[in-house]
């Protein structure tokens, strides 16, 4: 059997938004690029295109 995160439970639930978790939202969209890439699903090629779009629009707010 795999390992695997359970959800115990969720405090302070609140709507994540660019306005007020801008840090949280670029950790995040980082992590899901390196998880992507880890699985084969992204070239390393495509990591780098894809990392270059998120700080030119991080550039750009």
């Amino acid at each position: 059997m795999q390992d695997r995160a359970v959800l115990q439970s969720v405090e302070n639930d609140r709507r994540i938004n660019r306005e007020q978790d801008p840090e949280f939202l670029s950790v995040f969209q980082n992590a899901i690029l390196l998880a992507l890439k880890e699985a084969g699903m992204l070239s390393e090629m495509q990591y780098r295109y894809a990392e270059g779009k998120l700080k030119a629009q991080r550039r750009c707010r």
